[in-house]
């Protein structure tokens, strides 16, 4: 029996891990508004979020609001005021609904991406990138002679997602259609877009857009987001008011407790020296939660630059970070980490 990908909202379908690069930097920002007609006679309003293939949530608004958002290594709903943990599919279903974001960025959401010449679409044949999406299944990008006719999601045990754009318009020097529409072989959805922006932000937009996920696994990967974040921004402030009052850190040997004021201090003198113009966690990160205690584990990129000289500094660290939950938000709590030397990474 076929499946509706929208009635699928909560099953776990796909369990592909993608490949992981993710810039906590980045100040991209693909936001979306529609009015949503179904064929079945039925309407809904949707919101959308973009800021990278690890970062994205759609929000759908109808007798409740629901919104299922990717983050990093996890996926989770929200429907109304209760909140779960989700699993790969929450995420594909997520990074499935960017349609700006697949015409803007196909190639780097997309992975092992082949040109056809031969690829049918309603009856015709027409040249397509076909490529490995992040969570399972592949897509195809149709090319029309001017622009993009359609894309196709090719997911396991459901019919293939059809995908096709009208009305363009230009935004912000792009071409970008206005209406899209959805046909998952059961019904089709007409997406009927009264806004799409893709003005820069802050690196920490999305969270504010998609509000609280209330999963606790989530709220740590946020606490280790915002803290990359806080070097960019060059933000010691931030740093030190997501941190505890002290901070246990073991490093070089030596363990040493911190004061949120010495924090405070040393990340000043910090961003006064280093501009930090990327941090990428290029592995998955691990987060365990025990209560009001959790770790995660993480590999990350530095790239910037020491501001009195101009010389460029790149380095790659991995640590673990102790956090603890405090009147429901979680904080910095300490820390173990290690720096890999120029010849590991040869």
């Amino acid at each position: 029996m076929r499946r509706s990908a929208q009635t699928l909202l909560f099953v776990a379908l796909l369990t592909c891990a993608p490949a992981w690069s993710s810039d906590a930097c980045s100040t991209r920002a693909v936001i979306t508004r529609a009015d949503v007609s179904v064929s079945d006679g039925t309407s809904f309003s949707t919101e959308s979020w973009f800021q990278s293939a690890d970062v994205a949530a759609i929000r759908h608004v109808r007798e409740t609001e629901q919104v299922v958002a990717v983050e990093g290594p996890l996926g989770w709903a929200r429907v109304g005021d209760e909140s779960m943990r989700g699993a790969d599919f929450h995420k594909t279903f997520a990074l499935g609904h960017q349609y700006h974001a697949f015409l803007l960025y196909f190639d780097e959401i997309v992975t092992n991406i082949d040109r056809r010449n031969d690829f049918d679409f309603e009856g015709d044949t027409y040249t397509a990138l076909v490529g490995d999406y992040p969570y399972g299944g592949q897509v195809v990008l149709v090319e029309g002679r001017n622009r993009p006719v359609a894309m196709v999601f090719e997911f396991p045990e459901i019919e293939p997602i059809k995908v096709t754009f009208d009305d363009w318009g230009a935004v912000g020097g792009n071409e970008l259609p206005f209406l899209v529409s959805i046909d998952d072989g059961e019904r089709v959805f007409d997406y009927r877009y009264t806004s799409v922006d893709l003005d820069d932000r802050s690196p920490l937009w999305f969270f504010d857009a998609a509000g609280d996920p209330g999963v606790d696994e989530v709220a740590v990967h946020r606490l280790h987001r915002t803290l990359l974040a806080a070097h960019c921004l060059g933000d010691a402030d931030l740093l030190a008011d997501r941190s505890t009052d002290p901070v246990t850190s073991a490093n070089n040997g030596e363990l040493r407790s911190s004061a949120r004021e010495a924090t405070r201090e040393r990340f000043t003198d910090v961003f006064e020296a280093l501009d930090y113009t990327e941090y990428h966690d290029i592995e998955t990160p691990v987060v365990e939660v025990s209560g009001d205690v959790a770790w995660i584990g993480v590999n990350v990129r530095a790239v910037g630059e020491v501001k009195a000289s101009g010389q460029p500094f790149d380095s790659e660290w991995a640590w673990i970070m102790v956090a603890r939950k405090v009147d429901g938000q979680w904080y910095h709590a300490g820390n173990a980490s290690n720096r890999k030397q120029e010849q590991d990474a040869q």
